[in-house]
């Protein structure tokens, strides 16, 4: 981690014991529920009450964090994880569970809000894709880390609970042993507001690839550990899948991404929805054959999920001035919140109607349904959308983000513009050459 500030090492040791305490216990709920005998209805909704606190968590806790400070809050956010942690273990409940979830859900928001706040507040010119790179990283691996700790004890017993609570508390200690403090407050440019009907007129597919992303990953994070046990994988196998599905992501979203940067990333985003779809119709009969055919048909399917959203996120920057980023970063986000608060749930009554295999027909039928919307976009009566110039993908982290993240996206956005204005600069002007979104008139926009 050479080349980056000093505290920022410190704050990624913090994130590693973090992700390591959430991917545990996202993955430990699930299959506890089922062991527990909760019916599938019940477990989708404590999973949707984790969303719904992270929603609201985002809404209140940045307050905190500009009256209080960063450490303070990120120490009174863990410690809130730790404790909810540990009561899953004391009090089997699923109305108890209940409040646990949205209270973990809003804490889990504060810590990811210092974090990327201070991420952001610390990066310079010259480190961002770094930083972002190494964050990228850091967030995929410990949460598959996590996920593989399910194999340390019996799910049955309190002691998992136990683990995710240490963890979560263990995050505290780089921060308060080391005289540090939080990054500045720094002003930022003025950023432009954006109506949504605006943002929808310019980018449909982000708009709605936004929400799809968050109905269908947070319906396989929290209702696949309990599928697994539903259809007789172990812990360990349940462990592993949710590990190597989760992993695929690094090499998915550089993959993609790469290839939306050369094609119309709608096209990819179609690409992705019929290969969800596919997958998610053929994955049941994978499973009885074999339980590598399953891990195999799964990696696909999630390679493509766990793209989803930085490509409608990419796929909108693309229509957008870079003044206007942070607030339809913001609307994204609420949609995403949105699909997320409702995909869990939702997912969890088809598998109650049909079985198990519910999970994989509700995913299929998100993607096919999103697949259907673009490709109405790219060949609807008004014909093919006007091209527009496309700025390099930048890959996200699978865990929830908040808008700090989403600023220093902004910033690395901004740097690439300044980079390509100057190359251009040389250049002589093309006849020819594609107008950006802001010299169109509103009814090119779609």
């Amino acid at each position: 981690m050479r080349g980056l500030p000093a505290t920022l090492p410190i704050l990624f040791v913090c994130e590693i014991s973090f992700l390591l305490g959430h991917g545990l216990i996202m993955t430990l709920l699930g299959v506890r529920m089922s062991l527990e005998g909760f019916p599938s209805q019940m477990a989708g909704l404590l999973m949707s009450s984790f969303s719904l606190g992270f929603v609201l968590g985002s809404y209140f806790i940045e307050k905190r964090i500009r009256s209080v400070g960063h450490i303070r809050v990120f120490a009174a956010c863990a410690a809130t994880l730790a404790v909810t942690a540990m009561l899953h273990g004391l009090w089997i409940n699923p109305w108890a569970w209940l409040v646990w979830r949205v209270a973990g859900g809003a804490a889990t928001a504060g810590l990811l809000m210092v974090m990327e706040s201070w991420v952001s507040g610390e990066s310079t010119n010259e480190n961002r894709g770094k930083v972002l790179g190494w964050y990228m990283i850091i967030s995929t691996l410990s949460l598959a880390g996590g996920q593989w700790m399910l194999n340390l004890a019996d799910p049955a017993t309190a002691v998992l609970f136990s683990v995710s609570g240490m963890l979560f508390a263990l995050a505290l200690v780089p921060l308060s042993i080391h005289r540090i403090h939080g990054p500045s407050q720094g002003s930022h440019d003025v950023a432009h507001k954006i109506k949504l009907s605006e943002l929808f007129k310019r980018a449909p597919v982000g708009l709605v690839g936004a929400f799809t992303a968050g109905l269908m990953a947070q319906a396989f994070f929290a209702m696949t550990p309990y599928y697994g046990q539903e259809i007789g994988l172990t812990t360990r196998e349940t462990s592993q899948f949710m590990a190597i599905t989760t992993m695929v992501a690094l090499v998915a979203q550089w993959t993609l991404g790469r290839v939306s940067d050369r094609i119309d990333r709608r096209k990819v985003i179609l690409f992705m929805a019929v290969v969800m779809a596919v997958t998610g119709s053929v994955i049941s009969m994978a499973a009885a054959y074999s339980y590598l055919a399953l891990i195999t048909v799964a990696c696909l399917h999630t390679a493509m999920l766990h793209t989803l959203y930085s490509l409608s996120l990419a796929h909108t920057h693309d229509w957008l001035e870079p003044s206007e980023i942070i607030a339809a970063n913001a609307k994204l986000m609420i949609w995403y919140g949105v699909g997320s608060i409702i995909g869990p749930f939702s997912a969890s009554l088809v598998m109650q109607g049909v079985g198990p295999e519910g999970l994989w027909l509700f995913l299929g039928a998100a993607a096919l349904a999103l697949g259907v919307f673009v490709l109405v976009r790219l060949h609807g009566r008004r014909g093919l959308e006007p091209e527009v110039e496309q700025e390099p993908f930048a890959p996200m982290p699978l865990v929830e983000t908040s808008h700090y993240l989403n600023e220093l996206d902004q910033q690395r956005y901004e740097m690439q513009q300044m980079e390509l204005d100057f190359e251009r600069h040389d250049e002589p002007e093309a006849v020819d050459a594609p107008a950006r979104s802001s010299d169109m008139e509103p009814a090119d926009k779609t």
